[in-house]
């Protein structure tokens, strides 16, 4: 049997099951491979939503995403659906009405020789990647869901009856986890999601980046003097997804985008790749060179102070330039608003 017939065997046996009857998505089941290093993380979707299906966390970094959406949902912070692709990594299975399969989904499942039929009953998977359009799941992935599948069949069934830990206030947060061995048996037990996943989103980029640049380029920028000013600045995605040059699955340019406050004008308007310290570093030193003269405090959105202190913070501190967060930048809040109309014309 195939890989692609042993999948859509295994997902048919998983919707006949019917978890969702039983679990809440945030029953999250445990299992640890034997050939893996961290655990695998599964949400089971359709109890507490009109949707059913499955969410896939391959690691722990992974899992840290399913708390801070869940974090964020519940206290409404998302502003648009780009927000919240930002917060999703993972591997969903969803059952859908057939006419909302896409073209490839249907023939990989005709392909495979194995029937659907019903409302919201077809299978549709989508790999989420912040910065990335969601899209279909890579084939060298099929192999892993169909270990996965098997070992969630016989794991969410068995840990039915185990619910009821759930329900339970907790001190610590823990989970059902069955852990597997490599001769096929298996030892069931509580697994303790660390605080730090807990807290959400792992972002290697908490630690602040060094200056990237030269001591002569920094002289030359602190040799401007302060100007009566503030500038708005802002990394985020462009809500419009781009194929790349070379084909591929298609990701969400980032723009940095620097405004004047004081003249209400965009002084700097530039795709970059997001880790790309040094770039964003030299891009500020050449807009405070080709203001003549540096701002005594640049203000950045609230939402993402962590990622873009992580590139500024100690060079702005070095140029004696305050970095500040606001809830909203009423200038570039905007402008960002007609780009996006722009993007999409």
């Amino acid at each position: 049997m195939n890989n692609q017939i042993q999948l859509y065997s295994l997902v048919k046996k998983l919707y006949q099951a019917n978890f969702w009857e039983d679990y809440w998505d945030n029953d999250i089941i445990g299992i640890q491979l034997p050939n893996r290093e961290d655990p695998i993380f599964i949400s089971i979707l359709g109890k507490a939503e009109q949707n059913v299906g499955i969410l896939i966390y391959r690691n722990l970094e992974e899992l840290s995403y399913f708390f801070e959406t869940s974090k964020r949902a519940e206290s409404r912070e998302f502003s648009s659906v780009m927000e919240m692709l930002q917060t999703q990594k993972c591997i969903s299975l969803k059952f859908e009405d057939r006419q909302e399969i896409p073209k490839e989904e249907y023939r990989k499942i005709k392909a495979s020789g194995i029937t659907f039929r019903g409302k919201k009953a077809w299978p549709v998977f989508t790999d989420y990647k912040p910065g990335y359009y969601p899209f279909t799941i890579a084939e060298d992935e099929v192999p892993f869901l169909v270990d996965v599948f098997e070992k969630l069949l016989e794991t969410a069934n068995d840990f039915r009856n185990s619910l009821q830990l759930y329900e339970k206030e907790q001190a610590i947060y823990k989970i059902l986890m069955r852990t597997y061995k490599k001769d096929g048996l298996y030892e069931d037990g509580l697994y303790v999601v660390p605080e730090t996943i807990l807290e959400g989103i792992l972002d290697d980029e908490t630690d602040y980046a060094p200056i990237k640049l030269t001591e002569f380029e920094m002289k030359r920028a602190r040799g401007q003097k302060m100007k009566n000013t503030v500038w708005e600045l802002d990394i985020d995605f462009v809500e419009v997804p781009v194929v790349p040059e070379g084909g591929g699955r298609p990701m969400f340019p980032s723009l940095l985008i620097v405004a004047d406050t004081k003249d209400g004008e965009i002084i700097c308007s530039e795709f970059i790749e997001p880790r790309d310290v040094e770039k964003i570093q030299r891009i500020v030193i050449q807009l405070i060179l080709a203001q003549n003269g540096r701002p005594p405090k640049i203000v950045i959105d609230a939402d993402r102070h962590f990622k873009i202190a992580a590139y500024l913070e100690k060079m702005l501190t070095t140029l004696d330039i305050e970095l500040v967060s606001i809830q909203k930048l009423p200038l570039l809040s905007v402008v960002k608003e007609d780009m996006l109309e722009y993007f999409k014309d």
